[in-house]
C-alpha cells in the first residue's frame, strides 16, 4: 500500500487532535460522539513539517530497509530504521507526537 493513502490509526488520529492538529481530513472516526478527523501518514507528516518545525531525512535502499531521521529545531533525533517507507513513516509518527507530547 502507498504510504500516501495509508491512514493513521485511531489512537495516533486522537493524539494529533490533542497535540492540535486541525486540517481538514475526509475520514473521520469518532469516539465519545467526538468526531475526530483520520488524515493519512503524509499529510500528518506534512502537518509536523509545516506547522511544528519538524523535518526528517529519509534513506531508502530496497536491499537495506529504511531510515528515517527526524530533526526538530536543528537538532537530530536517533535514526529510525524499517523494513520499508511506510512502516519508517508510521513509527517516526509515533516518534513525532511523543517529541511534542512531552514538550
Amino acid at each position: 500500500m502507498d504510504t500516501q493513502l495509508a491512514l493513521c490509526t485511531k489512537e495516533q488520529s486522537r493524539r494529533l487532535n490533542h497535540v492540535g492538529f486541525n486540517w481538514k481530513t475526509n475520514k473521520m472516526t469518532w469516539e465519545s460522539g467526538l468526531g475526530i478527523a483520520r488524515p493519512t501518514v503524509e499529510l500528518a507528516l506534512q502537518w509536523f513539517e509545516e506547522v511544528k518545525g519538524f523535518k526528517y531525512d529519509l534513506q531508502n535502499n530496497v536491499n537495506a530497509g529504511c531510515w528515517i531521521t527526524p530533526v526538530f529545531k536543528g537538532k537530530y533525533f536517533a535514526a529510525i530504521y524499517a523494513i520499508n517507507s511506510k512502516q519508517a513513516k508510521c513509527t517516526l509518527l509515533d516518534e513525532l507526537l511523543t517529541l511534542i507530547e512531552e514538550e
